[in-house]
């Protein structure tokens, strides 16, 4: 910011006013001190992390055999379980049975549950980028909040200064009234534009605190730069094409329910059932084993897994779209934000290669005229607020840059730019 140097070398020399004696102001708060905590205690992040987590548990569960199942058994006449010489032909037996899938369905069912976990994780790495990217958008707009404050501070105090000038004039003869009261409106019309900025930049903690998730001290936002940016559109398409986490996370799950398609397709195929029993019978009849195989057959396909593999077919071709959708979605995003990128760095070069040094003559040149008394009044509180917007605007369009910056990292997946304080 050296070559604005002297953007307020008139407020010096209007104010003269000695350096204030007060306590040593605390350190600035930095984005990059905001974001561990803000990564461990958001809620929306938080509940992505376990919605993937829990996701990662269900290809084990999926692949996994049906439970088996314990076999009791007692034939006899008289009392069940009372006693087996009952009946010579008495018998009570213990045994397991076990479910067996279609060769290939359980790897099937987990490769499909693992699909969906892999869209899950994309999904959480989108969560997670899109909320870094609204707490950085919160940090950037508080940074312009704070810089309109203390530029606005500065010419109220200024305009107080011209006040007293005007009114100097005034009462030896060289002035008017009327240049008198319309220093003091100007600086009541300050003074309630402090006001709503300062409501302004409560609201903004207030969002950055719920972004947070805390109630974490803000002391005032560290001193942003311009983040260099020089990719081209086409490169930065690509980018998102291969890496936003929102694009991932759709191909996985067109990827699942292609699994889902082949999981279907198997639901044709018969499931077995095995048995073994261990049967103690009287004592007129020696113990015996009992094994025995059963045949799950799908007659009832046309009602049951032909609707099924239609059904699974039907989920295909939804997540075919809504890819698509997403992708179209997505490229528009990118190219807004990219060409918001792209304007805010012609704005910012214009203010400081010739808007802003240029108010800044003409400020110091109606101030030299006024002094002579070839400027009126109105004239150099028209130039003092014109070199007061612009620098406002200066601070805005910064912002304005690393929000469509940071919005723009959050669309395709990585940082493009340089990182902030």
């Amino acid at each position: 910011m050296a070559r604005f140097g002297r953007l307020f070398v008139l407020s010096a020399l209007l104010l003269s006013i000695p350096p204030a004696l007060c306590a040593e102001e605390p350190p600035p708060t930095r984005l990059d001190d905001l974001l561990p905590a803000f990564l461990e205690n958001n809620p929306e992040i938080r509940a992505a992390q376990y919605r993937f987590e829990a996701a990662t548990k269900r290809p084990p569960q999926a692949g996994a055999l049906p439970d088996p199942v314990l076999l009791l058994s007692d034939f006899g006449v008289g009392r069940p379980f009372s006693s087996l010489n009952v009946s010579d032909f008495a018998y009570r037996g213990i045994g397991i049975s076990q479910e067996i899938p279609f060769p290939g369905k359980r790897g099937l069912a987990a490769e499909e549950a693992q699909r969906e976990a892999d869209s899950e994780r994309d999904s959480y790495r989108a969560v997670v980028l899109e909320k870094t990217a609204q707490l950085k958008s919160a940090y950037y707009d508080w940074f312009y909040v704070t810089k309109a404050v203390e530029i606005t501070s500065k010419n109220r105090d200024l305009l107080g200064r011209l006040e007293q000038i005007a009114r100097a004039r005034y009462a030896v003869g060289r002035g008017i009234l009327a240049d008198v009261l319309k220093a003091q409106v100007e600086v009541s019309r300050l003074v309630q534009q402090l006001e709503r900025l300062e409501q302004r930049k409560s609201v903004i903690e207030a969002r950055m605190r719920l972004l947070l998730n805390s109630e974490t001290v803000l002391t005032r936002a560290a001193v942003i730069r311009q983040s260099p940016f020089s990719l081209q559109l086409s490169a930065v398409l690509e980018i998102a094409e291969s890496q936003s986490p929102r694009l991932q996370a759709a191909r996985a799950r067109i990827e699942s329910r292609a699994v889902g398609i082949d999981r279907a397709r198997r639901e044709y195929r018969p499931d077995f059932n095995v048995s073994f029993q261990w049967l103690k019978t009287g004592s007129q009849f020696p113990d015996y084993y009992m094994a025995a195989a059963e045949v799950r057959l799908p007659v009832h396909f046309s009602r049951k897994q032909r609707l099924g593999l239609e059904e699974a077919e039907a989920r295909f071709q939804e997540s075919r779209y809504l890819y698509e959708a997403e992708r179209q979605e997505l490229v528009f995003e990118v190219r807004d934000k990219y060409f918001a990128v792209l304007t805010s760095e012609r704005l910012l070069a214009l203010y400081e290669s010739g808007i802003i040094p240029q108010s800044s003559t003409a400020l110091e040149s109606a101030l030299a005229g006024y002094e002579v008394g070839n400027i009126d009044f109105l004239t150099l509180l028209d130039n003092a607020a014109t070199l007061r917007n612009y620098e406002m605007q200066y601070y805005e369009e910064l912002a304005n840059h690393e929000r469509a910056l940071a919005e723009l990292e959050a669309l395709v997946g990585m940082e493009l730019g340089g990182s902030q304080p």
